[in-house]
């Protein structure tokens, strides 16, 4: 004898598997960008059928806003629009944890309220069943790449003025809080260069005292080499150098402090460039094949944004 309840159960599959084939399926890759963070923002996204097609990719900006703010703002954006049909079913993918961890594992929503509120008011209205999936960023996948190229984009572009006019960030309204940033970068030697790096035995003197003196000024002086760069009154520039004698390398680091209303990013980003590049002036007379690499931040706290670990 068969069970009604497994009939019923089999019957409603059925339905869902009937009324699913109906359905329009979209895939929406969104992302957000502030540079810096807060400050002028961009977003995008980018809409593909179920044969993987684009069939839309749109972008904007915003001239004081936030990263979280604008994600959210791509994903409301994606939602609203003429292509998407009412009673669709969207899988939204981001690398944006917030956003995909707040609606699959329900996060509490603390910043941006109105946002998340304006988002689930578009899912109800047009009564779109979506699906979110994390996708990690710079890891080649198309979609995820075209946005992120086209809100960064944005945010650069949203540096300049309604008559192309380039200006600089306000941040006369933040706060003043401790900002530090550490940066890295490397440098690949030939032996000859690297021995003479660290027996002190260069021709032009101290390789590594004079790039850390190189370093420190730099950092003080971002603002005249940087064109929207903020003058900052640095509180602390640490300039260290670590020696690998088995690949030849010499790994430069800096942590940048200060208290005040911006980061200070830019100021450790140019410390370590700057010793570098002094680092290969004192010893390019032996060594012209020098190679500066993996410059990069590694690390920033203070500010509205938080922390960051590369």
């Amino acid at each position: 004898m068969v069970d009604n309840k497994q009939n019923k159960s089999q019957q409603s599959s059925l339905d869902d598997f009937v009324t699913d084939s109906n359905v329009s399926r979209y895939v929406v890759y969104t992302d957000g960008s502030c540079i810096p963070n807060p400050g002028p923002g961009g977003w995008a996204y980018e809409i593909r059928n179920s044969q993987d097609e684009i069939i839309e990719s749109l972008s904007g900006s915003d001239k004081n806003t936030t990263n979280n703010r604008m994600e959210l703002t791509a994903v409301i954006k994606s939602l609203q629009s003429d292509y998407i049909n009412n009673d669709s079913i969207v899988t939204i993918k981001s690398d944006s944890q917030l956003i995909i961890n707040t609606m699959i594992k329900n996060w509490k929503k603390k910043e941006n309220i109105d946002l998340w509120e304006e988002l689930e008011e578009f899912k109800k209205m047009k009564n779109l069943r979506c699906e979110w999936e994390w996708v990690k960023a710079h890891a080649g996948i198309e979609g995820n790449e075209n946005v992120d190229q086209k809100a960064n984009q944005e945010a650069r572009m949203s540096h300049l003025s309604n008559d192309g006019d380039v200006n600089m960030v306000d941040v006369s309204d933040k706060n003043q809080t401790i900002r530090m940033a550490k940066a890295v970068s490397e440098i690949k030697l030939s032996k000859t260069a690297f021995q003479m790096t660290k027996s002190n035995d260069s021709k032009k003197g101290n390789v590594l005292a004079t790039a850390r003196i190189a370093g420190i000024q730099a950092a003080k002086k971002t603002h005249e080499l940087i064109p929207l760069c903020h003058q900052i009154n640095l509180t602390n520039i640490n300039i260290n150098f670590i020696l690998d004698d088995d690949l030849g390398f010499v790994t430069v680091d800096s942590e940048v402090k200060c208290i005040g209303n911006t980061g200070v990013e830019m100021e450790a980003l140019t410390a370590v460039t700057v010793a570098s590049l002094t680092i290969y002036d004192m010893l390019k007379s032996v060594d012209k094949r020098i190679v500066i690499n993996d410059i990069h931040l590694i690390s920033k706290s203070g500010g509205k944004s938080g922390d960051f670990n590369y």
